[in-house]
């Protein structure tokens, strides 16, 4: 009998229609659409790294319009995110065509395959991840090892492959240099950009067999850099480095690890934006900050500085976050009554398994009630 009764009892729950909030989301759906416009007026500037970043959005905002969980969605959400593909997909076409038609780009020559292709980040690391322990690292003593930004473009170029080396080639020289666990802030961001990299294009199994040959495997690094990154978090912004702050939240963001998606950094990434729809990593730095040219190490992308305000890298990190952050918000929202999901199918195994219960009573009390109300 108590089959039924929690059955019963769930009901009123099963029924009932979730709350349907969606502020949060079109203020990043209006932050992303920000930054196109900026992008877009200004795609003869664009550079090859923030061609990277489109093709990001791209991926991310194709698979966003064709989510079967878009039916529970807000139609304006829906169409925003429409409008955005359409959008993002102009402005691919355009920035590309400005970059191929630079003859002397001898940077984009060497990374051509980096931005052929749209990178459906979310597919790759679809499962959502957390940090169940995270170390503590000892502060980083200004001593630490370096890789030249030569020697960590050589490494990208390895996984893309060119008319020298076959696609995914994982060197040993360049496995040490861009796994060694003593690296700190930019260093640290482009070593995950790596194993990244490695990944999404294709290359997962060679990457897993080199790591295996040093002891160790791709998910743990990935979980020791990450917490690294998690720890630094804090003091990258109390510095003032706004711009190393994004950077990380980006590569944790890639890898769907739960920690990166916190309320207060998605406020902090739409409180950046400028009114252009840029960001700039100097206009809300503090003082002592403020006025260095160049923050210390290497940058994941390199940078333009547009219109003596708006930072290309700063704008392009910013916009891979605003897109996996729209994705992830939108698939943490509770689901209404009719779209099915794991919750859904709980309840129904709830009312089977209750049925089945109600029956075996029922048959134990020879069907006495039953037997009268048929007769």
């Amino acid at each position: 009998m108590w089959y039924c009764l929690a059955f019963l009892l769930l009901l009123p729950y099963s029924s009932q229609s979730f709350p349907d909030n969606f502020s949060d989301i079109n203020k990043i759906c209006v932050a992303v659409d920000d930054v196109l416009s900026w992008a877009k007026a200004h795609h003869y500037l664009l550079i090859v790294d923030f061609m990277f970043s489109i093709r990001v959005a791209q991926g991310e905002l194709e698979m966003l319009s064709k989510d079967p969980l878009a039916a529970s969605w807000s139609q304006d959400v829906v169409t925003h995110i429409k409008l955005l593909r359409n959008k993002v997909d102009r402005l691919a076409e355009l920035a590309l065509s400005d970059i191929q038609g630079d003859d002397e780009d001898e940077y984009y020559k060497q990374f051509e395959r980096l931005i052929e292709k749209k990178y459906y980040i979310s597919s790759y690391f679809a499962a959502e991840r957390r940090l169940t322990s995270v170390p503590r690292f000892p502060a980083p003593s200004g001593n630490e090892p370096t890789f030249s930004e030569q020697q960590s473009d050589g490494c990208m170029r390895e996984v893309l492959g060119n008319s020298d080396t076959p696609v995914c080639t994982i060197s040993r020289e360049c496995f040490l240099q861009m796994t060694n666990r003593e690296s700190e802030d930019y260093q640290l961001t482009h070593q995950l950009l790596y194993i990244i990299l490695a990944q999404v294009r294709g290359c997962s199994r060679e990457l897993d067999k080199v790591a295996q040959s040093h002891g160790t495997s791709v998910s743990s690094l990935e979980d020791t850099f990450t917490a690294k990154i998690l720890q630094r978090l804090s003091s990258v912004l109390e510095s003032g480095r706004y711009d190393l702050f994004t950077e990380m939240v980006m590569i944790g963001q890639m890898l769907n690890y739960k920690e990166f998606y916190r309320p207060k950094v998605t406020e902090l990434i739409i409180l950046w934006q400028d009114t252009t729809g840029c960001y700039n990593d100097e206009s809300y730095a503090p003082p002592d900050v403020k006025n260095q040219t160049n923050f210390i190490g290497r940058k994941l992308f390199a940078d333009e500085i547009v219109d003596d305000q708006c930072s290309e890298h700063m704008t392009a990190l910013a916009l891979i976050v605003l897109t996996l952050t729209l994705r992830h918000k939108l698939h943490s929202l509770p689901l209404p009554l009719g779209t099915w999901s794991i919750s859904n199918l709980a309840l129904v195994a709830l009312f089977v398994v209750g049925l089945f219960g109600f029956l075996v009573w029922c048959k134990k009390r020879r069907l006495r009630i039953l037997r009268h109300i048929l007769v």
